[in-house]
């Protein structure tokens, strides 16, 4: 018995004629019958009955029909996995700007024992332009902080993110006893639109009742933590960031409300069955410890 038997009894079964199996096997219909006839000999079964219907299959063959498709999907995935351990993967993942939180080093150390080829492009960017360039096709995987809700993508919740407002050490005293009041006549540096913390504070400050006007825009946690320090005006910072800036008296934690949102790895689901793509989504439960 061979596989190419087994495919030409699962075609029979599932085509009911010799002739229909042999014309999508790209066989002759004596060939066809000896490979029929040959798993008949070595197993002393009868498969099929002929019938004014067609090939039918006995009780016998429904259930080594069943087996033979489950023969059939194991040895087209052994193959797929062999192939994969030597083919070269490639995947394109976005980051977002800090990679800290990520902990890329441990992402690429166990990704690569499960994918030992795997060429993988990193592109960093702001949590909006991620999402984006996971629908256009440009990027397969990536990291994002706050909420994913397109179907087209998975999404594993990674941890939560606790953010704060910061402002100026020399601020200090002002701030410490402002309430949201006094807080949002403080000059304020926003996010551009794309960026998660936009809609983040957006939401943190209707939710007390106030607004701001933005002074002034940055795209990069370290850019905000810049013109923080250089008393530009205030915004909203990732606390494990802050608290740093803070034990350096660089910057100063408002000691109000803080609010949460989640860190996800995202991917296009349209892409889940690369191999690199299966690995990531594997080694992102693995080291995050996220059921499957």
């Amino acid at each position: 018995m061979d596989l190419n038997q087994l495919k030409t009894f699962v075609t029979v079964a599932e085509t009911a004629s010799l002739t229909r199996a042999a014309s999508q096997l790209f066989l002759s219909q004596p060939a066809v019958s000896a490979h029929i006839k040959s798993l008949e000999t070595e197993f002393n079964v009868r498969l099929f009955r002929r019938t004014p219907r067609g090939m039918e299959l006995t009780a016998s063959g429904l259930i080594m029909r069943d087996e033979a498709r489950l023969a059939l999907d194991a040895a087209s995935k052994f193959v797929s996995r062999a192939r994969s351990l030597h083919a070269a993967g490639t995947c394109a993942l976005g980051t977002i700007s800090v990679p800290m939180i990520l902990n890329l080093p441990q992402v690429l150390s166990q990704l690569r024992q499960r994918q030992q080829n795997v060429s993988l492009t990193i592109r960093q960017n702001i949590s909006g332009h991620i999402i984006d360039s996971l629908l256009a096709g440009e990027l397969d995987a990536g990291f994002v902080i706050g909420e994913v809700n397109d179907e087209r993508l998975g999404v594993i919740v990674v941890s939560p993110v606790t953010l704060c407002i910061v402002g100026p050490r020399a601020w200090k005293t002002e701030m410490e006893t402002a309430g949201w009041d006094k807080l949002q006549e403080f000059p304020w540096i926003a996010t551009p639109e794309k960026c998660s913390f936009s809609a983040i504070a957006r939401d943190f400050f209707a939710r007390n009742g106030a607004r701001v006007q933005p002074a002034m825009v940055a795209d990069q946690e370290k850019t905000l933590a810049e013109l923080v320090t250089m008393q530009a005006g205030i915004t909203l910072m990732r606390e494990d960031v802050a608290l740093v800036s803070q034990d350096n008296e660089e910057l100063y934690i408002w000691p109000g409300e803080k609010t949460v949102s989640q860190l996800c790895f995202v991917w296009d689901r349209d892409k889940e069955r690369s191999p690199v793509v299966a690995a990531l989504i594997d080694t992102v439960r693995d080291i995050w410890q996220v059921p499957g």
